[in-house]
C-alpha cells in the first residue's frame, strides 16, 4: 500500500508538468500558468499531548513542488517531500528521528503577485525511524538503532505562506498538525513547522483556464 501511494504521487508530479507543456490549444500569456520547483529546508517538530515532554528537534525536508495557476486569486499545489521529524531529551541525551514521505495537497490564495497563503491537507507515510544515544565505544561517539515509527501513517491539516524574493526563488513557511489531535486527545500527535526555499527552474505560460477571455 505504501509503495502504491508513493508511486502514484511521483507519477502525478512527473505527469502534471508534461501536460503543462503539451496540449492542443496553444494559448499563451505573459503570466506564469504552472511551475515545477525544487524545495528544501529545515523542520522543527513538537508532539501534541506528549506525556514524556520531549523537546523539539531540528531536521530537514526536501523534494519537489508543482503548482498550477487556476485564476488570478487561486493556485493548486501538490508536493512530494522527504521529511525528518526529530525529538529529544537532555538527561539522558537521547534523540529520536522519524523520516516520512509527505504528500501535501493544497490551495494557494494569492494576496498579491509575490505573496501567497497556503491551506490544505497532507498524507504522511513513515519510511524509517532511529533512536540516537551517546556511546563512547562507537567511532563517532553515538549509537544509532532502528526503532518503531511513532505514527506509521498520518493525515494532517496544513497552513502556511510563501513570498517571492526573485523570479525563481521563494521563501516558504508551513505548519502541519495531525488531524488526530482533534479526535485522540490522549495520544501524541505531530506538529511540524517547516521553513524552506523553493527554486523554480521550470515554468510554463500556456493558458489552461479562461482561454476565451485570453483570445478576445
Amino acid at each position: 500500500m505504501k509503495m502504491y501511494l508513493i508511486k502514484r504521487a511521483l507519477i502525478v508530479c512527473l505527469v502534471l508538468p508534461v501536460f503543462s507543456f503539451r496540449g492542443s490549444a496553444q494559448v499563451y500569456s505573459n503570466k506564469v500558468s504552472s511551475l515545477l520547483a525544487f524545495t528544501g529546508g529545515v523542520t522543527s517538530s513538537n508532539l501534541i499531548n506528549d506525556s514524556v515532554k520531549f523537546r523539539s528537534g531540528i531536521m530537514f525536508s526536501a523534494g519537489l513542488s508543482y503548482n498550477l495557476m487556476l485564476n488570478k486569486r487561486l493556485n493548486a499545489g501538490i508536493d512530494v517531500l522527504y521529511t525528518g521529524k526529530a525529538f529529544k531529551y537532555d538527561s539522558p541525551i537521547i534523540k529520536f528521528r522519524y523520516f516520512y514521505l509527505d504528500l501535501p495537497l493544497y490551495v494557494q490564495i494569492n494576496l498579491s503577485e509575490n505573496v501567497r497563503v497556503n491551506t490544505g491537507v497532507q498524507y504522511s507515510i513513515a519510511t524509517n525511524a532511529q533512536v540516537v544515544t551517546l556511546d563512547p565505544s562507537e567511532a563517532n561517539g553515538v549509537d544509532i538503532q532502528s526503532t518503531r515509527a511513532l505514527k506509521p501513517t498520518d493525515l494532517s491539516v496544513l497552513g502556511g505562506m510563501e513570498f517571492d524574493i526573485s523570479k525563481s526563488i521563494a521563501v516558504a513557511a508551513r505548519y502541519c498538525l495531525s488531524t488526530s489531535t482533534f479526535l485522540q486527545k490522549h495520544e501524541s500527535n505531530f506538529g511540524v513547522f517547516t521553513l524552506s526555499l523553493k527554486y523554480s527552474p521550470i515554468k510554463t505560460y500556456k493558458v489552461f483556464f479562461g482561454k476565451k477571455e485570453q483570445q478576445q
